[in-house]
């Protein structure tokens, strides 16, 4: 994806207007609340260590709002503040898994599950999701691929790239897979604040165990309140497996600074209002972008329920995705991400983040008539 931006980068510096649905990094400032928090911490002298672990005040925020909106309230010991999401995600594997361990992953993915299962010796073994149902996973698929060395089964709801909501009913069902083969359940809730759709309400598998025996909850602040180039990011886990993530955290980056935990525990404390606009933003073009593309000939099926992006099939004009995103860049000028990029079952896809303008939204569907037209005559 960051490849993507650097050659939009480059046909910009010739002069060309890309429109950039490519990166899911918003176009809102960080709230200045949040903001103002982070220079009153520095002004303060807040710049020295602080606990590996996470700041005596952010953990205690954490451990607030995952009473409200998860229903439990987590031990001190089982949060660890870390570097981002991304972290986390790499954290978590490396602190269940033995080199060749099996982690259950959906697909399509988020690219950094491969990176950071990679990394960690750990071997994805892919559960498809399918936009036949809407994205939902298959019990009777999960537990087919149940194996001696199968550690955990990773879900992601709301989804990057699908926009998919887990219906509770199916999470629940994921949690007692997991339960009968003593598996953990690591759930990515990094979009958990954006549900739009009135038929899906969040449920994390937390809510059932409190995170005391087989559930690990991953979450960052990036998307939540517009800040990606903060790097901060919150796990919460049994306390055996959060004291190997924090020893992790310690080892490689000895700790998240303590401006930034500043900053993010104002970013926890916000009024809701503070993040709703940023919300509405996000449903309005994905709405926007559905319609556009609805115009241009592409007819969009699966309409997203969360998150950020909307992710439709292109497969009536291309099976290829990364040529036409490549075809689509160079000749009319719209970044996006290739489907496949996100595994097999994104192929004949194309993921477009709803982080961009609205002056951008507003000319898509002509141009994407236009690499159409043009994909089809070469």
């Amino acid at each position: 994806m960051f490849q993507i931006m650097a050659a939009c980068q480059d046909l910009e510096k010739q002069g060309k207007r890309i429109l950039h649905f490519e990166l899911g990094d918003p176009d809102f400032d960080t709230p200045e609340l949040i903001t103002q928090a982070c220079i009153q911490s520095l002004n303060s002298g807040n710049t020295h260590y602080v606990p590996a672990r996470g700041s005596k005040d952010l953990i205690e925020a954490v451990r607030m709002t995952t009473g409200i909106s998860r229903g439990f309230i987590p031990k001190k010991e089982q949060v660890t503040v870390t570097t981002g999401a991304n972290s986390a995600i790499f954290y978590a594997f490396k602190a269940m898994c033995d080199a060749g361990d099996e982690v259950l992953t959906p697909n399509p993915y988020f690219p950094s599950y491969l990176a950071a299962a990679e990394i960690a010796g750990v071997v994805p073994r892919f559960y498809e999701l399918s936009p036949d149902n809407g994205f939902i996973p298959s019990l009777s698929s999960i537990e087919s691929l149940v194996s001696t060395r199968t550690k955990a089964i990773l879900i992601n709801s709301p989804s990057n790239p699908t926009g998919t909501v887990f219906p509770p009913e199916i999470i629940r069902l994921i949690y007692e897979i997991a339960l009968k083969h003593d598996l953990y359940v690591i759930s990515d809730e990094v979009y958990a604040r954006m549900i739009y759709d009135e038929d899906c309400s969040f449920f994390s598998p937390s809510s059932i165990d409190s995170c005391l025996e087989r559930t690990i909850v991953i979450n960052g602040f990036s998307k939540a309140f517009a800040m990606t180039g903060w790097r901060v990011g919150v796990v919460v886990a049994p306390t055996d497996i959060s004291a190997k993530i924090t020893l992790l955290s310690e080892s490689i980056v000895s700790c998240v600074p303590g401006f930034v935990q500043d900053a993010a525990r104002a970013a926890i404390l916000c009024p809701n209002a503070t993040t709703e606009k940023m919300y509405s933003k996000y449903r309005s073009r994905q709405l926007k972008i559905c319609s556009q593309l609805n115009q241009a000939g592409l007819e969009i099926q699966y309409l997203p329920q969360g998150a950020m992006y909307v992710f439709p099939d292109i497969s009536k004009y291309a099976i290829d995705s990364e040529d036409f995103a490549l075809h689509l860049l160079k000749t009319s000028g719209v970044a996006t991400v290739p489907g496949v990029y996100f595994g097999s079952k994104g192929e004949s896809h194309l993921r477009f983040s709803c982080a961009g303008s609205d002056e951008d939204i507003a000319d898509l569907g002509s141009r994407f008539q236009y690499a159409i037209k043009s994909y089809k005559a070469a």
